[in-house]
């Protein structure tokens, strides 16, 4: 094989998230091996198995939204609440299997999206806490409004320039 040819396969294989025979020796071997041991059989799973789990956690995500937003037309607000709050954690977990648990973690709190991350968390327990405790219409679904940008917020953080795209749009409308 050429040597492109070498440099191209390895970065498809990285992109997929696939095992280069390189990495397998030294410091990376070492490293795998303590991953293995934090974060369990996450990676005894294929490639295809961890899109197949991203893809029917994210649609289950999607289902419950939809099903919440159904439900609060329907005036049963606590599970409205519950509905809409899981299919958010739902569609936030689906992407553990495109990562892995331990590498989640860190790039929600990297200094990006950090400050999204704990405000889509509050905003969930919230939206829950507003609905079965204190029993606010209002005050649910404001806070199920600040889940749901917060979460687009938080997923915006991912794309190369999806937040400026978004600033800009947003202030090319208000300036009619």
């Amino acid at each position: 094989m050429s040597g492109i040819a070498k440099g191209a396969k390895k970065k498809w294989q990285q992109l997929l998230g696939q095992k280069d025979e390189e990495e397998e020796q030294g410091i990376l071997g070492d490293m795998r091996q303590e991953l293995d041991d934090c974060c369990g059989s996450y990676f005894k799973l294929t490639y295809k198995q961890r899109l197949y789990g991203f893809v029917y956690c994210f649609a289950l995500g999607c289902i419950f939204g939809i099903l919440g937003s159904a439900l609060v037309a329907l005036g049963k607000l606590t599970a409205f609440a519950v509905c809409y709050s899981i299919g958010t954690i739902l569609s936030l977990l689906s992407s553990l299997f495109l990562w892995g648990p331990c590498h989640q973690m860190k790039n929600m709190f990297k200094e990006t999206r950090w400050i999204a991350t704990i405000v889509m968390l509050a905003s969930i327990v919230l939206t829950i806490v507003s609905a079965v405790v204190w029993n606010s219409v209002a005050l649910c679904l404001i806070f199920a409004a600040i889940q749901f940008l917060a979460f687009g917020w938080y997923c915006l953080s991912y794309i190369p320039y999806g937040r400026a795209m978004v600033k800009n749009c947003t202030q090319s409308c208000w300036k009619v």
